[in-house]
């Protein structure tokens, strides 16, 4: 960026020169609050908990940015915050389709025991951050991903229950009260099997040898639902979405024969096990487990964070929740699940 110095950047500088009684104007200022930084990021880039903690901050907002079913979202814990040690701000304000407003706070849940997933807050946390939500008349949420299972609820800070001196939600519970279909999320089930297709050029050459082994030439890849072939590019797109982060398996390359010439190859993505026997869809997933794969292909590699931002990519589900999206080829089954609050 030439000739504008960011307000994030000059922000920390001002303050630094302030607390350590530097002249701004001092080139040695700017040498010194560049070492000062310089030490900050690499211990913070050593504290799993933190990048961990920033990605899945980053990764909330890009989820509901790719849902696309809010007017407004903005990040409400930037800049300080009076009196001091009075509030802490939560990470994002947002203005829904309906112009009502919540503040959400996300957290990062992980436990080794999948069957014991548990998010917990102090009191004095809980009351400071519950404090500034009062004083701006906002509601407050807590949007919560447990990484163990890569799944997000959002929960009302009623929601959370006094235990031991703490604030406690269990992942059932919070998937029992979960408003997150209110920001776009949806549950989604289609026809299976999904399958693609690399259908074999057949003017070229394309018989089985004796020992097993072909040459061949694709001539060009097709998606099929069910057997039809999708050829809309924006089920096209949907479909690609379900292979590459949907909760079916993809099973092993199978060649098409005919005699002894091949006629295509294909993929198929078939439910693991048939929850709907009896119907003709199945369970896709949803809609925030899915992004969380894809998130994870782009900030994650086989042991830790390397990055905790992606691309952007606003509406990239909005044909997934709109419901005056007509299934052509590709059926599709969208549920919206929604907050069950037992009395007593």
């Amino acid at each position: 960026m030439t000739g504008k110095v960011p307000i994030d950047l000059f922000g920390p500088f001002a303050r630094y020169g302030r607390e350590q009684k530097l002249s701004l104007r001092d080139p040695q200022s700017v040498a010194s609050f560049v070492s000062n930084v310089e030490k900050a990021l690499t211990q913070a880039t050593e504290s799993d908990t933190l990048l961990h903690g920033q990605r899945t901050e980053r990764m909330f907002e890009a989820l509901v940015v790719s849902l696309g079913h809010y007017k407004l979202l903005k990040a409400e814990d930037t800049g300080l915050v009076h009196p001091e040690g009075q509030y802490i701000a939560p990470d994002f304000r947002v203005v829904l389709k309906d112009a009502s407003q919540w503040l959400i706070e996300v957290k990062n849940i992980y436990e080794r025991d999948p069957f014991r997933q548990l998010f917990w807050a102090t009191d004095e946390y809980l009351s400071r951050i519950k404090s500034y939500a009062a004083a701006v008349g906002c509601p407050l949420k807590f949007a919560l991903y447990w990484a163990r299972w890569r799944i997000w609820t959002l929960v009302d800070v009623s929601d959370l229950s006094p235990v031991d001196g703490q604030w406690t939600i269990e992942m059932p519970t919070a998937a029992r009260v979960n408003e997150l279909a209110q920001l776009g999320d949806r549950t989604i089930g289609t026809k299976p099997p999904l399958k693609l297709r690399f259908i074999v050029d057949q003017a070229k050459p394309r018989t089985i040898g004796p020992d097993g082994i072909v040459s061949f030439t694709i001539e060009r890849p097709a998606l099929f639902s069910a057997g039809t072939e999708i050829t809309d590019p924006t089920e096209q797109n949907i479909a690609w979405i379900f292979m590459n982060t949907g909760d079916w398996d993809c099973g092993e390359l199978i060649p098409v024969i005919s005699g002894d010439t091949l006629d295509a190859i294909e993929l198929e993505w078939q439910p693991r096990e048939r929850a709907n026997p009896h119907e003709d869809f199945e369970i896709m997933g949803t809609l925030s487990s899915m992004f969380s794969r894809d998130y994870a292909t782009h900030t994650l590699d086989e042991v830790s964070v390397v990055q905790t931002e992606a691309e952007l990519r606003p509406d990239w589900f909005s044909p997934l929740i709109e419901a005056n999206q007509k299934s052509k080829a590709l059926p599709l089954w969208r549920f919206v699940l929604q907050p069950n609050r037992k009395s007593g």
